[in-house]
């Protein structure tokens, strides 16, 4: 069955292609360049890390924090799910349009406070609010323990 009349052809022939025709200048060969390699002794540049591992979550940053998370995860002491809920909101950069103006109070993702205390708020509230969310709660716990090994290491190698 034909659909051309579909498509708005009134003719079953198809239109000829014409390629278009471009004038440019012949490009000048040039040498192709040699690369040099490192001399196998050399060791690897490696990016210095983000999270210092004597940072201290008492006085940390929203985006310390973050850092501080991501360093945990990719050690693989967070899974995914911690990882993302340890994000703060005031990293999105719609916070001041959306939570900042519901509370009145805008984004201040560079400014050091307590986070230790912050997430034990969390957890608390969590606790109260949503103790039928057991994944969430494990994973608040979670945080926060992260967050006092963080703060007090020396308490922690004991346990271990």
């Amino acid at each position: 069955m034909k659909l051309d009349f579909l498509f708005g052809r009134r003719d079953s022939a198809p239109a000829p292609h014409i390629e278009p025709l471009f004038d440019l200048p012949p490009r000048p060969l040039r040498p192709t360049p040699v690369r040099r390699e490192a001399p196998r002794s050399a060791a690897p540049r490696l990016a210095a890390p983000i999270a210092s591992p004597d940072l201290s979550p008492q006085y940390m940053s929203p985006r310390q924090l973050a850092a501080w998370a991501h360093e945990m995860y990719l050690a693989g002491a967070m899974s995914w799910q911690e990882y993302q809920t340890a994000l703060p909101a005031e990293l999105h950069p719609d916070y001041d349009m959306t939570v900042g103006a519901l509370t009145g109070e805008p984004a201040r993702p560079d400014e050091p406070r307590d986070m230790l205390v912050e997430w034990e708020e969390k957890l608390a509230f969590i606790k109260r609010y949503n103790p039928w969310d057991a994944d969430e709660v494990r994973r608040a716990d979670r945080i926060v323990t992260l967050l006092r090994r963080q703060a007090h290491p020396g308490q922690w190698m004991a346990a271990e």
